[in-house]
């Protein structure tokens, strides 16, 4: 069953978060090409935010998992960028390289 009003809280934090999606894209891309930017912690967080609210938006969209299934799918992938997150703030730190 799909949850309309989870949707919306997502795409609300999709939007209160979009420009440090934005920025953790564009770092992302910098660093697929070489070029060694820096990024600050606010928008490496925002981005990750970002993110999390878009990977639940989209598994709360499939309308052929249960409830149980959505919920073991959600907390997996916010586990694996909270791990993201805190090792790529260590990365950075580490190259003076978080704002």
């Amino acid at each position: 069953m799909i949850d309309y009003d989870k949707i919306t809280e997502y795409m609300t934090t999709m939007g209160l978060n979009v420009n440090g999606g934005f920025q953790l894209s564009a770092f992302a891309i910098n660093e697929m090409l070489g070029n060694h930017y820096s990024i600050s912690e606010k928008d490496l967080h925002d981005g990750v935010e970002w993110l999390k609210a878009k990977m639940k938006k989209e598994v709360e969209e499939n309308p052929y998992w249960t409830t149980e299934h959505k919920e073991d799918v959600k907390n997996g992938q916010e586990y694996f960028l909270n791990c993201f997150e805190h090792e790529a703030k260590s990365y950075l730190k580490n190259q003076n390289r978080l704002l």
